[in-house]
């Protein structure tokens, strides 16, 4: 399997697990913010994250691809239901990609520098599974705070997963 392949199957299975919560909350939980320590609300990050992967599905075509010009899409941030949908969408949207068609060069496109910077798909692809998991930290951290229980995973980056299963190993052995 390719590096590439590997970094989609490991978006596809972070969207997957995203949507998989969405699945067990209720509309109100999705609009709760834990105030002081976060004031925006669960949908605030998934809005968040679901408009990184709709830029770069959106904009790798023309090769250049700008995380900043987000839609801000204030639907997808209150409606659990059109966040549900969003993560479908997406999932099948990347399915579909044929990433290898998008091999050479990338350009990211940076609001705070004011120019282009070079990158490739498969740095791009590490970043938007990244970034959807530092997301789903803080979402798993506001619902522990409001008595709500996330898959022991959620919000757990793969190396983390990796290790624990290694310290598990060890001590079954032991």
């Amino acid at each position: 399997m390719t590096d590439v392949q590997n970094l989609i199957e490991a978006n596809i299975s972070a969207l997957k697990q995203g949507s998989e919560l969405l699945g067990g909350l209720k509309p109100a939980q999705y609009n709760l913010a834990y105030r002081p320590a976060f004031e925006s609300t669960i949908g605030t990050h998934f809005r968040h994250v679901l408009e990184h992967y709709r830029c770069f599905i959106n904009q790798l075509q023309g090769r250049m691809i700008c995380y900043d010009s987000r839609e801000r899409d204030c639907e997808l941030e209150t409606s659990l239901q059109c966040a549900q949908q969003e993560f479908s969408a997406i999932c099948q949207q990347f399915e579909a990609i044929d990433f290898a068609a998008y091999q050479g060069e990338l350009w990211i496109e940076d609001q705070q520098l004011g120019e282009s910077v070079a990158t490739s798909i498969e740095r791009e692809l590490l970043f938007l599974q990244a970034h959807a998991v530092h997301h789903f930290a803080m979402i798993a951290a506001m619902m522990r705070a409001f008595g709500l229980r996330p898959e022991v995973d959620f919000g757990v980056a793969v190396a983390t997963r990796l290790y624990r299963r290694s310290l598990a190993k060890l001590a079954n052995q032991g």
